[in-house]
Parts: C-alpha cells; sequence; structure tokens
C-alpha cells in the first residue's frame, strides 16, 4: 500500500495528458507445518493476495483502488477485545479507495478514503465459514491531511469514523436464561450484538531524518468506541442503563538504521518501541464467587520489536533475509490472577510474549520469488486458570512458498 501510495504522489506531480495508472499487486502462497501449545505437528499454509493501483486523474488529483484477501491457516490467538480467544483458522477480505489531493507546487496533501472490510474466525476446524462467533465486519470512512516536510519524509493527521458488527454474536448466556443459580455467568456481554462497537479514530504520525544514517518513525493514535447493546454491570450484578465506552491509546516509536556496503549488498537495522492501553467504564461480574470487578477490560501493554535485514543483489530483485525478535507485556490492574483451582492470588494479572522470526525472499525470475518463513511465539502468564481464555502457550510455525509480484 505504501508503494501505491508513493507512486500516486509521483504521478500527482506530472503534467496531466491522459488517465495513467501503476498497477501493484502480488499473490502469495505458503505451507508447510504448525505447532501450538505441544500439539503434534500438521500441515498448514497461508494464502494471500493484494491488488493497489494508483491512478492520476488530474494534475492535482489522483485515486488508490485496493483489494485484498488472505487465508490464515495457523492456530493462533486473537484478542476479542481484552480476552485471549484460540482460532484455528481465518479469513479477511477488504476493499477500498483513498483519493489523493495536492497542488503539484504545494507541499500539503489531502487523502479522503473509505473501506470495508470482513474477518471470518474459526474456532474450530470442523465450524462453517461463516458462523464464527467472532465473525465481524468493518466500515471505516475519513481521511489524512499530510505536510512534506523533507520530501520523502512528512507528517501526517487522520480522522475516522467506524462501525463494526458481530452478525453472529450471541451468548451462551443469552440462550439459556440461567447458568448458575439463577445468575448468568457473564452479565456485561448478556445479549445479542453486545460486542457490536463504533466510534472515532483520531492519529498522528511523522517520520524524518536522524542524522545521516538514521531515520525515525512516530505514531500515535486515540480510538473512541461506545457498545450500543452492551450495558454497564453494577456491582449487584444487574446491568444498569448505561452503555459501555472504551478509549483505546496506541503509541509507538521506531528507528531505522539503512547502511550499504557497495551496490550489491546492504542490511537495514530497525528497533521499535510501543506502548499500548485501553480504558473501559465495563464492569465485570463473576457469579460463581459473587465478585464485583471493576475495570475489567482495562490494560496497559509495552512492546519492543528489534529487527535486522540483509539484502543481497540488484535494488529491483534482490536476496532478503529479515530476522526480527519481539516482546510484549500486558497488565490487566484490575483483574486478580488466579490459581490452578480458580482461587485469587491477588495483585495484578500479568502476561508475557516473546516471539521471534526469521524470512528469506530469493527471486527467481523478473517477477517470482520463493519464500520462507519460521515464527516461533512463546507466551506465559501468572494466570493459572486457564479453561475460557488463554494467557499461556507454544506455537511454532515453519512455511515454504512462492510469491508473484507485479
Amino acid at each position: 500500500m505504501r508503494r501505491a501510495l508513493l507512486a500516486a504522489l509521483l504521478l500527482s506531480g506530472a503534467p496531466a495528458r491522459a488517465l495513467e495508472w501503476v498497477p501493484i499487486g502480488g499473490i502469495g502462497a505458503l505451507g508447510g507445518l504448525h505447532t501450538f501449545d505441544g500439539s503434534r505437528g500438521s500441515f498448514t499454509g497461508n494464502l494471500d493476495a493484494t491488488f493497489a493501483p494508483a491512478l492520476r486523474l488530474s494534475d492535482s488529483w489522483a485515486a488508490l483502488p485496493s483489494a485484498r484477501a488472505e487465508f490464515e491457516g495457523t492456530r493462533r490467538l486473537a484478542d476479542v477485545l481484552g480476552t485471549a480467544t484460540p482460532v484455528q483458522q481465518r479469513a479477511e477480505g477488504r476493499v477500498g479507495v483513498r483519493g489523493v489531493y495536492g497542488d503539484p507546487s504545494s507541499r500539503w496533501r489531502l487523502k479522503p478514503g473509505i473501506s470495508y472490510d470482513a474477518e471470518l474466525l474459526k474456532e474450530t476446524k470442523d465450524e462453517d465459514w461463516g458462523r464464527g462467533l467472532f465473525d465481524h465486519q468493518r466500515l471505516t470512512v475519513g481521511g489524512e491531511v499530510e505536510l512534506l516536510t523533507d520530501e520523502p519524509h512528512s507528517a501526517r493527521f487522520g480522522a475516522d469514523w467506524f462501525k463494526v458488527l458481530y452478525p453472529n454474536y450471541t451468548t451462551l448466556e443469552s440462550m439459556a436464561a440461567y447458568q448458575f443459580r439463577g445468575q448468568s455467568l457473564s452479565r456485561e456481554l448478556v445479549g445479542e450484538h453486545a460486542l457490536d462497537r463504533e466510534g472515532y479514530q483520531f492519529s498522528l504520525a511523522g517520520d524524518g531524518a536522524l542524522g545521516p544514517r538514521a531515520v525515525w518513525e512516530g505514531r500515535t493514535a486515540v480510538v473512541w468506541s461506545t457498545f450500543p447493546n452492551q450495558r454497564i454491570v453494577d456491582e449487584g450484578g444487574q446491568l444498569t442503563s448505561d452503555n459501555r465506552e472504551d478509549v483505546f491509546v496506541d503509541a509507538s516509536l521506531a528507528l531505522r538504521m539503512p547502511h550499504e556496503w557497495n551496490a550489491d549488498r546492504r542490511a537495514l537495522a530497525g528497533f521499535e518501541l510501543g506502548l499500548t492501553a485501553n480504558s473501559s467504564n465495563q464492569n465485570g461480574y463473576d457469579a460463581t464467587r459473587g465478585r464485583f470487578q471493576p475495570g475489567f477490560y482495562d490494560f496497559t501493554e509495552w512492546r519492543a520489536v528489534p529487527s535486522a535485514t540483509l539484502i543481497l543483489g540488484p535494488v529491483r530483485r534482490p536476496v532478503r533475509v529479515t530476522a526480527t525478535l519481539g516482546w510484549k507485556r500486558r497488565e490487566y490492574p484490575h483483574r486478580s490472577p488466579q490459581d490452578s483451582g480458580g482461587a485469587d492470588r491477588g495483585g495484578a494479572l500479568v502476561s508475557t510474549e516473546w516471539t521471534g522470526g526469521l524470512s528469506l525472499s530469493y527471486p527467481m525470475t523478473k517477477r517470482l520469488s520463493l519464500a520462507f518463513e519460521l515464527d516461533r511465539a512463546s507466551a506465559s502468564s501468572n494466570q493459572d486458570f486457564q479453561p475460557f481464555y488463554r494467557y499461556s502457550y507454544q506455537a511454532t510455525t515453519a512455511l515454504a512458498g512462492v510469491r508473484w509480484d507485479w
């Protein structure tokens, strides 16, 4: 998508003669072995396809339509609004269009856009596609204002409205009037479409040179969401007339350091530090123990991701080898960790995840490349009671395949 944006900016600055376009896209197919939490390795695969041409419409206008389809056959944990849910397979599709308006003599750019995406999640392999409990659709309308500071660097401000729908979401508590001693087990999630939400996202991002050999990239985003079908649970475990509202904040700062020994041997080192936090007025209620849990969905997460890429060969079709190491630590300040029997230990619930990845892209022809990926994830937590949500696991994936780019 970034390549398409750069192409559109170049097109918008050229003299207008006729409609011009630059096709950008690719198709990838990978297959291999995947293990999750000690399970026997099983054959799996990932597929993805992207098409994002850049079209110059006039001296001042360019358009960036895009379409993407993706299938992920490796098991993983999906973060569904603060809860870790195992997912066997995932499929996603997205379509959108973004305009780019700017006077060729000006450093300002205006980029209105609209997009729609749908994600299908299968919690079990025998579950039918399109019937997953956490399947969802998202519509986003908004735009971005960009100021070119020192090309190719810029500062950007974005504002979007979004709406997310979970068409299949109905809790077990909704289908059975009572679950335990006449009370629902998870009262804040009782009812149909309790996860549906809408709201606004505001973002501020920028990048620039940091000395002669480094580039910095920064971004912060604030997302305000309201849940029209989810009521606040009170101290007695009853639902009030107020709706749930969340404020989600994500901030990151990255440093990129390219290095060139000669025209055919280059490297790129990077380090990213990020912070994510969620604040919600929703509470939790454990009916099995009659325990009120205020601030149940609040959390703070730190992450750090160093990376290194070695680039060998010609600029247009090089061999690329990338290694990454990731660390993140999430803390739920108002959730108490439990032992294996469900008894509270006191303090805050904390989970830590380490990830490592190694990838290789080897060009065979002008457009065809061989691709290899090896990923490892290891998560641990002071929460030992995990019959419903997973906080600790081990996962390894080894994939090989091909990619066709144009």
